[in-house]
């Protein structure tokens, strides 16, 4: 099970995308192995045209939802201050979306460099696949 950030289900969800990331996020999408959590649904959403709706929720139906849970944002808030106490600022939602990638456990994919950042000042608690 992987943890898709919005970066590449933005990227399967193209028409243009990348063919690698399409066949990554549709091999896993096959598998049962495709997660998502709330500020995910959100970006994804917000930025999808109406014409896209279905296909965004037909990708989301077969993936796992990943609640963000009560505590989830007390724990991103503490990473937020950690990252800026390293001189790392990266938008919230990323900050949300790596909360409950360490949380779960689970490995990230994704196309985004804010992760691999976040992981780095962290000292790798989290997996990040970059595609």
């Amino acid at each position: 099970m992987k943890l898709i950030d919005t970066s590449a289900w933005v990227e399967f969800l193209r028409r243009q995308g990348d063919p690698s990331a399409k066949e990554v996020v549709a091999k896993l999408l096959e598998d049962g192995l495709t997660a998502y959590t709330c500020p995910i649904r959100f970006e994804l959403l917000s930025g999808a045209r109406p014409e896209e709706e279905a296909d965004l929720q037909q990708a989301l139906d077969f993936s796992r939802h990943i609640p963000f849970a009560a505590e989830d944002w007390r724990q991103a808030a503490l990473l937020e201050r950690s990252l800026r106490a390293k001189g790392l600022k990266v938008p919230r939602n990323d900050l949300f979306v790596a909360t409950v990638a360490i949380r779960t456990g689970l490995p990230l994919l994704c196309r985004d460099a804010h992760f691999t950042a976040i992981n780095k000042a962290l000292g790798h608690k989290m997996k990040v696949d970059q595609i």
